[in-house]
C-alpha cells in the first residue's frame, strides 16, 4: 500500500531588512545638518588618510593600503558610482548625490592605490615574474572582487548603500597586521592613516546609529563599531611605535635571500 507524502503547511516567514529606505530618507532631511556634519568631517579624514598612503608608497616604494582593503574598497566605491541613473534620476535626493560625489573622489584615488601597486608591488608579490604578468595578475584580482561583490550584493539588503560601508573600515586592521607582520617592517606605514579611519568610525557609526535607527542600533552594529574604534587606535599605536623605534627598513623578500645563501655555499 503505497503513502502519499503530504507537503506540510509552512508559515511564510516575512523578510525583515536592515532598514526601510523611507525612514532613511526621511532622517536625512529631518536631521540635515549633523547628518551633514558628521559625514562631511569623515570625508575629510577619509581623503586625508587616502592621500597620505598614496604619498608613503611614492616615498617608501612599497604598498602602503593592502590589496585587500584596496580591491574592497575599489568594488564598493565603484558599485555606487556606475549606478549614477539610481542616485541622480530614480532616488533623487541631494543627500545621495553628494554621496556620489564623495565616493567618485575615493573611486579616483583608488585608481592610484592600484597603479601604484603595479608600479611597486610586482618586486613583492611576483619578483619571478614578468611586469605584464604582474599587472594582469592584480587588475584580474580586481575584476574578480568587483565580480565577488557585485554576486554579493544581491543578498545583502542594502539598497542605499548605508551599511556596507562600515565593512570597509571594519576589515583594515585585519589585512594590514598580517601585512607588517609578514614585511617586519612599518615601511609605507603610518599611524596618520589610521588615526584618521579611527575617528572615521566614530563618525560614522555615530550619525548611522543616531539619525538612521533601525537596524543602525542592533548589538551586533554597534559592537562592530566598538570593535573597528579599538583596533583601529591600536593599529595606529602600534604603527607609530614601530616607525619611532626605527622599525621601518626596506623589507627582506625571500627571493633575495636565495642568492646571497647560495653564493655562501
Amino acid at each position: 500500500m503505497s503513502q502519499k507524502y503530504v507537503t506540510p503547511c509552512v508559515e511564510p516567514v516575512a523578510s525583515v531588512g536592515m532598514y526601510e529606505p523611507q525612514l532613511i530618507l526621511h532622517a536625512l532631511d529631518t536631521h540635515t545638518i549633523p547628518i551633514l556634519v558628521g559625514f562631511g568631517l569623515a570625508m575629510v579624514l577619509q581623503t586625508i588618510g587616502m592621500v597620505n598612503a598614496v604619498v608613503m608608497t611614492h616615498r617608501e616604494g612599497w604598498i602602503s593600503i593592502p590589496l585587500p582593503c584596496t580591491y574592497l574598497w575599489f568594488a564598493h566605491d565603484l558599485g555606487v558610482v556606475v549606478r549614477f541613473d539610481t542616485w541622480f534620476n530614480k532616488i533623487d535626493h541631494w543627500f545621495f548625490k553628494l554621496f556620489w560625489v564623495g565616493l567618485l573622489s575615493a573611486l579616483l584615488l583608488e585608481c592610484v592605490f592600484l597603479a601604484q601597486a603595479m608600479r611597486v608591488g610586482r618586486k613583492e608579490y611576483l619578483p619571478r615574474g614578468t611586469q605584464a604578468q604582474w599587472n594582469a595578475l592584480l587588475l584580474g584580482g580586481a575584476a574578480l572582487f568587483v565580480l565577488c561583490w557585485e554576486y554579493q550584493k544581491t543578498i545583502w539588503d542594502d539598497p542605499l548603500s548605508q551599511a556596507l560601508a562600515s565593512t570597509t573600515m571594519y576589515v583594515i586592521p585585519l589585512a594590514v597586521v598580517p601585512l607588517v607582520l609578514r614585511r617586519r617592517s612599518a615601511i609605507a606605514q603610518s599611524p596618520v592613516i589610521y588615526g584618521c579611519f579611527a575617528i572615521m568610525v566614530v563618525l560614522w557609526w555615530g550619525v548611522t546609529a543616531g539619525a538612521y535607527g533601525q537596524g543602525f542600533r542592533t548589538w551586533q552594529y554597534l559592537l562592530s563599531g566598538i570593535v573597528a574604534f579599538v583596533t583601529l587606535s591600536a593599529l595606529t599605536w602600534w604603527i607609530y611605535h614601530l616607525r619611532r623605534t626605527g622599525q621601518a627598513l626596506e623589507p627582506v623578500l625571500a627571493d633575495s635571500k636565495a642568492p646571497a645563501a647560495a653564493a655562501s655555499q
